[in-house]
């Protein structure tokens, strides 16, 4: 990345501006699957949206499992056609549900909290059409990795703050944030960033 050294002090400087402006509070730890559906319902959109999402989700499926072998347009007539890139989500939850199932015999992941945090990763990456934002959400909030998860208006934000080379790609902006903050550093940073996005999108629903 060019400039990166300016790039890489601008972006402390965010952190330090956002997370006195957007003081998170503590990580949560959730369990690995109910997080992987909430990170495909969540980037792009608001937090109340993905809220309202799993709500909906919650109230109509016993338990992941029974979501995993629902029909994608069961999932898009309880969620609405018009929630942004819902073919997208549906397809990557579903997909994503068998793929760990073919892979692990059972519904949960429980065997990467055996292995080191990189194999983790790497098994989540491999999941088919897997979004950047979900499986770095994944590992952040349920396995406490050193990762920043990315979507499109992160990424803008970003680039108007200056904090990532003109031109990066989702990919880059992630891989750079990762390699420039510290682990202890990624949570409250994503939850300030998030919170600045949201001030931006000025409120309205999406």
């Amino acid at each position: 990345m060019k400039n990166a050294t300016k790039h890489a002090d601008t972006l402390h400087l965010l952190l330090k501006k956002l997370t006195k402006e957007y003081p998170s509070k503590p990580r949560q730890a959730m369990e690995p699957l109910r997080a992987l559906v909430r990170a495909a319902m969540s980037y792009d959109v608001s937090e109340a949206k993905a809220d309202e999402a799993m709500r909906a989700i919650e109230k109509e499926f016993v338990d992941l499992n029974e979501l995993r072998v629902a029909t994608d347009l069961e999932i898009h007539e309880l969620l609405g056609v018009r929630y942004p890139a819902i073919e997208r989500r549906v397809a990557m939850i579903t997909q994503a549900l068998n793929n760990i199932f073919e892979r692990e015999h059972t519904m949960n992941l429980e065997r990467l909290k055996t292995v080191s945090r990189r194999d983790a990763r790497q098994f989540l990456r491999e999941l088919p059409d897997i979004h950047p934002f979900v499986e770095a959400y994944v590992m952040l909030y349920a396995f406490e990795g050193h990762t920043c998860p990315m979507d499109a208006e992160i990424l803008a934000y970003l680039l108007e703050e200056e904090a990532v080379e003109e031109g990066s790609t989702i990919e880059d902006a992630q891989r750079f944030v990762e390699y420039n903050l510290k682990p202890e550093e990624m949570h409250d940073f994503f939850s300030a960033v998030r919170a600045a996005v949201s001030r931006n999108r000025g409120g309205r629903k999406r």
